[in-house]
């Protein structure tokens, strides 16, 4: 029975690095692993990357095991006759179809009744402007990095976005924390959302579809002295979907999830134009989801999250957001569980 260390699972490429691939024993080897880096206050969001590691590689495991048959196994067939078999770890609809994410890939699969929905989402993930540098540098990774899209045989449309680490559903990482996550977690992903919003304001786009079901988290870690800083040491916050119903300043709205639409202002609804706005009350939405009802929330968090009022300026939003966090949480610093604000 094999027993590999922390640094040997997240090292690991192949199920047989970390498993006996014997089917009598595999399930104990399963249940060893998730025992032992079950999530514990001071080190949940690390425990969490493990375990999830863990199940990925056990589920390629069990697909060897039975002859490369597994019930998480999906085949792709291109209109131009390419067939695309994958093995997924989590699976979801949403409004236009299905998403699909992988060990590589986040793969968004789209009915063909939304296809103007699915051009939209191309047109608006390709050929980024990066009007500042320093702003780039801070959403690169968030924005989705499309290698490939296409038709299907059957008449749907595949969007494959690339991951760039082990990055994960915001709602998965949610559901895992019992439903909820720490006012201090909300805080470092909510900073990021901003960077993301002041973005967008540059280029003068509106997403219209930041929802925690569009959202994707990696955690990141905290480097010990002499190590190299790489994109997988990064805490991301991933804005990889909901791109269908994002516009130009200039472009009517075609469309947006419910949980948008409820925050949207009524200008808006009424001229069928977007703002930066909506994405700002949107961010409000997903941190308020995020913490559903906690009664540990710091006043100054609370009051922002449930104030409507949005400054006409995205980055003066940012600096009023950067004095409610310093209210809420004092100087920037690494606290409990690595998450750093």
């Amino acid at each position: 029975m094999k027993r590999k260390s922390e640094h040997e699972i997240m090292a690991a490429q192949r199920p047989e690095d970390i498993f006996t691939m014997d089917p009598n024993i595999i399930e104990q080897e399963k249940e060893e692993y998730v025992s032992r880096f079950k999530p514990v206050e001071y080190r949940a969001i690390q425990n969490f990357s493990i375990t999830r590691k863990v199940l990925l590689l056990y589920e390629e495991a069990i697909v060897k095991l039975n002859d490369g048959w597994d019930e998480h196994e999906l085949c792709i067939c291109s209109k131009d006759g390419k067939e695309y078999n994958i093995h997924y770890n989590n699976r979801s609809g949403f409004k236009l179809g299905e998403v699909y994410t992988t060990s590589k890939y986040v793969i968004y699969v789209v009915e063909g009744e939304y296809k103007k929905y699915y051009e939209n989402y191309v047109q608006k993930t390709q050929n980024y402007s990066k009007p500042d540098k320093h702003i780039w540098e801070l959403v690169q990774y968030m924005v989705p990095n499309v290698k490939m899209h296409f038709e299907t045989s059957d008449g749907r449309f595949c969007i494959f976005v690339e991951k760039p680490c082990d990055i994960y559903s915001l709602r998965e990482i949610v559901d895992y924390f019992g439903g909820s996550l720490k006012p201090e977690y909300v805080a470092s992903i909510l900073t990021r959302l901003y960077y993301f919003a002041c973005y967008m304001s540059l280029v003068e786009t509106t997403h219209n579809g930041i929802t925690l079901d569009n959202l994707f988290f990696a955690p990141g870690r905290r480097l010990e002295d002499g190590e190299n800083y790489t994109v997988h040491d990064m805490r991301i916050v991933g804005i990889y979907g909901g791109w269908f119903f994002s516009t130009y300043f200039d472009e009517k709205i075609c469309g947006v999830p419910r949980e948008v639409y409820e925050v949207m202002p009524d200008e808006c609804k009424e001229t069928r134009y977007s703002s930066f706005e909506v994405d700002e009350l949107s961010i409000k939405r997903v941190a308020r989801d995020m913490l559903n009802g906690r009664d540990d929330v710091p006043k100054a968090l609370s009051e922002w999250l449930n104030s409507n009022h949005i400054s006409k300026d995205s980055y003066i939003e940012f600096r009023l957001w950067e004095k409610v966090r310093l209210d809420a949480f004092g100087k920037r610093r690494f606290v409990n569980m690595d998450v750093s604000i």
